[in-house]
């Protein structure tokens, strides 16, 4: 039987295999069947959800491929054999709102979070189109309460309750998409505690108290300092600000629930976070995870705004101290001192050894920094410590000393300028200090040169008008050498040491040869 990735030939005519978004149709309408069968899905439900496979179908057809929505139908697809009633509701209505966008505008909409009429949130993602985001809504409900706009709240409210799964004491909602290895559907612990949150606040406090209990029961990582919340259930990744909001969440349910169990999970968190701080912070920016890398400046100031509330909500100073650290570090612009001293560069010749000035200097934090030099500008992305960033003069440059100055720019866009000490330019003037000595065949040398990591040694054997030269070309400063040498007869011996500037150094050891040894050192 030939396969999907075959072409059939039927009656002379070329039929092409069904396209991918032809296949996931196909996996939706049986998804649909199968749930209409079971009981799953109302048969009206049903045949609305064919519609929007239809609909899509038309879109992605005339786009090609590249539609976001086809990246949304192959999300629908995945879960066909999960439909159910909400479910369904979320994905097909996830899979409408994307057709209308995607209609009205021909693009995806993108970072960005967009809301449908009833106030529910939808975030883009990389795979293309939106997605319906329970965090996000809650959020929109957490507002609309708050603001005591009696009709948003309710309708909001009314829109993710069909969205929620329910089972006896629970109400969970779904992330429908593949996410950081997470296969859909996945939940959240931060997802539930602000679904508690701002149902509670909304005066849903039973459907507040369905919503809290899957956190205690699942959607917690058991760390050596205490429970920490699972931003991702599929992940024990520790996120701070995850965290943080689901502390000051919970505990905000649990006073108007009046659930004692939650007031003390809060209380947890929140021992757990102050007791795990310190290793969030770099010492100039915060990680976004325990072990991760840094945060985004979103995320930064986030973790910032919360360490506030939680200082102003608990009145423990130690969150104000947290608060205004990370305040500082995005607020500070970065610090730049002078560092050791530098050597100075000896650009000529070209050797491979200090042809390149030094400019060290201490950054504070992260940032961008630009060093002006003698009319010639050098720009680094440098992260905070000792650094250094390295000047190449070359070989017309003359000597003397150079003013430097630096600008530090950080990722929040504070800046800084300041003058460094200057370089300087110097020739190699000096020879080389010489030791040496040749006893019998063996020629031992040591030598000092400040302006050049090797010397080309000639050993200089003169005997009446006659002499022999024995080269050792480009040999490191301190060395010995087996040298083939006729010691039947005398010779006075003189060493020519050569950096590469071309300072030389003459230094004669006297004789050797017949058996006799005269060796010299100076």
């Amino acid at each position: 039987m030939l396969g999907l990735s075959l072409a059939l030939v039927l009656g002379g005519a070329i039929v092409e295999p069904a396209a991918a978004w032809e296949r996931d149709a196909a996996l939706v309408r049986a998804g649909l069947a199968r749930a209409e069968e079971s009981g799953q899905l109302a048969a009206i439900e049903a045949e609305e959800y064919r519609g929007d496979v239809a609909a899509s179908l038309r879109l992605i057809r005339a786009a090609g491929r590249s539609s976001p929505v086809a990246a949304v139908l192959r999300d629908v697809a995945a879960q066909a054999r999960l439909y159910d009633s909400p479910r369904a509701l979320t994905l097909f209505r996830t899979l409408r709102l994307n057709i209308r966008l995607y209609a009205a505008a021909g693009r995806s909409p993108h970072g960005r979070v967009v809301t449908d009429a009833d106030g529910v949130a939808y975030r883009s993602v990389a795979r293309g189109g939106v997605r319906f985001h329970p965090l996000a809504s809650f959020g929109n409900l957490n507002r609309a309460a708050a603001e005591r706009d009696y009709r948003s709240t309710i309708r909001l409210a009314y829109a993710l309750l069909a969205r929620a799964q329910s089972t006896r004491d629970e109400l969970v909602w779904e992330y429908q998409y593949p996410f950081a290895g997470g296969a859909p559907p996945w939940t959240s612990g931060l997802a539930q505690a602000v679904a508690a949150q701002a149902l509670a606040r909304a005066g849903f406090l039973a459907e507040a108290r369905r919503a809290y209990r899957p956190i205690p029961r699942r959607l917690l990582a058991r760390l050596p300092q205490g429970p920490w919340v699972r931003l991702y259930g599929f992940s024990g990744s520790a996120v701070l600000n995850a965290q943080l909001q689901a502390a000051i969440s919970i505990e905000e349910y649990a006073r108007r629930v009046r659930d004692p169990g939650a007031k003390r999970l809060a209380r947890q968190l929140r021992e757990t976070a102050a007791a795990l701080l310190p290793r969030f912070d770099t010492g100039s920016w915060s990680l976004y995870a325990l072990g991760g890398g840094e945060s985004t400046l979103a995320y930064h100031t986030y973790v910032t705004s919360l360490l506030w509330k939680l200082s102003a909500r608990t009145g423990d100073g130690k969150w104000a101290r947290w608060a205004a650290r990370l305040r500082d570090q995005w607020r500070k612009p970065p610090r730049v001192t002078s560092g050791r001293p530098a050597r100075a560069a000896i650009p000529l010749p070209e050797d491979g050894f200090r042809d390149y000035a030094e400019i060290p200097f201490h950054l504070s934090k992260p940032a961008t920094v630009t060093v002006a030099v003698a009319g010639e500008t050098l720009v680094r992305r440098l992260e905070p410590g000792n650094r250094s960033i390295w000047w190449r003069p070359g070989t017309a440059r003359a000597p003397g000393t150079y003013g430097v100055r630096v600008i530090a720019v950080d990722r929040v866009g504070n800046r800084s300028e300041r003058s460094l000490p200057p370089v300087t330019i110097a020739r190699d003037r000096q020879p080389p200090a010489l030791a040496a000595s040749l006893s019998g065949h063996t020629f031992t040398w040591r030598a000092r040169d400040a302006g050049t990591p090797w010397l080309t040694l000639q050993v200089l054997l003169s005997r009446g008008g006659t002499v022999i030269e024995r080269r050792l070309v480009r040999t490191s400063l301190k060395g010995q050498r087996r040298l083939a040498l006729d010691l039947q007869r005398r010779w006075h011996v003189v060493i020519v040491a050569s950096d590469s500037a071309r300072n030389r150094t003459l230094l004669p050891l006297g004789h050797v040869g017949l058996d006799t040894r005269f060796p010299r050192t100076t």
